[in-house]
């Protein structure tokens, strides 16, 4: 998919009158997890009544791509943008990240953008990875916040916020168990 990334995404978004992209870290990352088969719900049938489509991008390898989205189940493409096209196109925080095999260009960091057929940025957040937010994973907004952000930008609001909850450990505790408990014992494993 690299080789002629923004060729892809600008006819897909010339194709219809919304795209949006998340950005995760990988299929490593319980958060990330968290958050993409979250958006797999209401956010896309939502995103797909107004004409529009959803997709995750990584800087992780088509590898890595093929087994989160078996693992996974979703509704939706995942994409491989291994030398981050997408994230410097739209300043998605890239950190450089040390895994044989993986991140040759470094990690995209979480991050959301929604466009309009004209390619306009309609909303975009983007996390600054910091010790506080475990240097990227924590404080990414839930599809509901991501949701009230669009429909304020699709009205013409200036208050587009990313106001309320966000995918932390206690979302995944709730949802999704296996993410929680792996990240778990991670934590433990490096305190």
């Amino acid at each position: 998919m690299n080789t002629n990334i923004s060729e892809w995404f600008d006819a897909d978004i010339a194709s219809r009158p919304y795209t949006a992209l998340i950005f995760y870290r990988g299929k490593w990352c319980p958060f990330c997890e968290g958050q993409i088969r979250e958006l797999n719900g209401r956010f896309l049938k939502d995103l797909r009544a107004l004409g529009g489509e959803l997709h995750a991008v990584t800087s992780q390898s088509q590898q890595g791509v093929d087994q989160a989205a078996q693992d996974w189940a979703l509704d939706y493409k995942l994409v491989s943008d291994v030398e981050n096209t997408l994230a410097q196109r739209f300043d998605i925080a890239v950190s450089p990240k040390e895994m044989p095999g993986e991140y040759p260009n470094g990690m995209a960091q979480p991050g959301v953008v929604i466009v309009d057929q004209t390619g306009k940025v309609l909303v975009r957040w983007a996390i600054d990875p910091q010790e506080i937010n475990g240097f990227g994973a924590l404080g990414r907004p839930t599809p509901e916040v991501i949701w009230a952000a669009f429909a304020a930008a699709r009205t013409g609001s200036d208050a587009v916020t990313f106001d309320g909850p966000t995918v932390d450990p206690a979302f995944l505790q709730a949802k999704y168990p296996a993410a929680y408990e792996a990240f778990d014992a991670w934590m433990k494993a490096n305190a």
